[in-house]
């Protein structure tokens, strides 16, 4: 995850700083070459630092991961949630269907019911007509006139002049039918309005369900995100994890070196040379001393361990005394470096160049041009940021320099 590396980055960028950009890794040809490298140009007090330093985001990452872990388990309990409400709405769904299904057969049944009555009413018309007949055959007449002037069941019954003359058991009979019918009519109404009401509540229930089945794809995007940056997180936490491991193996080496230099009460290759050579022949400018300052951008130091000496880009940086080249690189704090043992315990440093002209083993003379200005690893601009290491410890130029 991006947010995790650029503060890997920023960490690290903050630890070769405090070192003044001296890293870890010289070209050399062993991991423990290059710890030994690193002991001779790096104070026990440093080194100690950036394990202090690392050791810190080391349980920044750890904490971020704990703190994504609740998050993890958050999201899984709303996934879980959102998945028992589709079941249930799912459940509710199929009872809706059996539900219309259900009423979609009392509907039929009802159609039936209506078709039978109907023709029951028809029937017991027909049965009357034949007893009308036959009153008509035995001379009663106005029953046959009254029929036949009628449009319908409803005008013959309303006959005031007939009503008297119909049967009780034929009135009886075709107001039953007719109670009946349209107590049919009405159910029919009913089921259908019932059917329709039901199709409207599914319609509804689908709608929810498709809303928590989005809910439920978002959470679960949210979710295999989430455990991609547990797993960036933990990679960050194994990264420093290791980079302690590699500090404590040079902090080792420091100790070790200290103890060889107390035994031998000597120094094996004492310092001869004078006053250094300016590093930056074409500018004196020196734009950020030794010691404290503001620091004048994200991941800079502000206890200054050399002098920044501010110059064009492709300027010429000389050797300040004769030496030879321990380390000729590139680190992400001092970006193109080149570093030169002077005897006794003496380096010096040259950070930030555009290119180099040097390499590891190689012997130079004070003057010679070893690499070009420029504004690689931390910096604000193009400049030559030069350091002084006197028996691992850092200390101000301007004591070789005569300022």
């Amino acid at each position: 995850m991006k947010f995790t590396m650029i503060r890997r980055i920023t960490a690290l960028g903050l630890i070769l700083v405090l070192a003044a950009g001296i890293p870890i890794q010289a070209s050399s040809a062993s991991t423990e070459k290059v710890t030994e490298d690193a002991a001779s140009t790096k104070s026990l007090q440093e080194a100690q630092d950036e394990k202090a330093q690392l050791e810190k985001a080391l349980k920044e990452a750890q904490g971020t991961i704990e703190d994504l872990k609740d998050s993890k388990g958050d999201i899984e309990s709303k996934v879980t949630e959102l998945n028992q409400q589709l079941i249930d709405i799912s459940a509710r769904i199929t009872d809706l269907e059996n539900q219309l299904t259900a009423k979609s057969e009392d509907i039929q049944e009802t159609k039936d019911e209506l078709a039978g009555a109907k023709e029951r009413e028809a029937q017991q018309y027909a049965d009357m007509k034949v007893r009308i007949q036959f009153m008509y055959e035995n001379g009663q007449t106005s029953y046959l006139e009254a029929l036949l002037s009628s449009r319908n069941i409803s005008e013959f019954l309303n006959s005031a002049d007939y009503i008297a003359q119909i049967q009780s058991y034929d009135r009886q009979k075709l107001t039953e039918y007719q109670d009946t019918v349209e107590s049919i009519v009405n159910l029919e109404a009913q089921l259908e309005q019932e059917y329709t009401d039901l199709e409207a509540l599914k319609s509804t229930v689908e709608s929810n369900k498709a809303t928590v089945a989005a809910m439920m794809r978002q959470k679960e995007s949210e979710l295999a995100d989430i455990s991609g940056d547990i797993e960036d997180a933990q990679s960050d936490a194994d990264y420093y994890a290791a980079e302690i491991q590699a500090q404590e193996e040079l902090i080792a080496a420091i100790k070790r070196a200290e103890a060889e230099k107390a035994a031998a009460g000597v120094e094996e290759h004492p310092y001869t040379g004078g006053a250094f050579r300016w590093p930056c022949p074409s500018s004196t400018r020196v734009t950020s001393d030794y010691g404290t300052r503001v620091s004048p951008m994200s991941g800079a130091s502000s206890n200054h361990k050399g002098i920044d000496i501010g110059a064009s880009a492709g300027a010429d940086i000389i050797a300040a005394a004769d030496g030879t080249v321990t380390a000729a690189s590139y680190s992400s704090a001092a970006g193109n470096y080149v570093m030169i043992d002077h005897g006794g315990g003496l380096y010096t440093v040259y950070m930030h160049a555009s290119s180099l002209l040097v390499s590891p083993g190689q012997t130079v003379s004070a003057g010679d041009v070893i690499a070009k200005v420029g504004s690689t690893g931390i910096s604000t601009g193009s400049h030559l940021h030069f350091g002084v290491s006197l028996n691992g410890s850092y200390v101000s130029p301007w004591s070789y320099l005569g300022g």
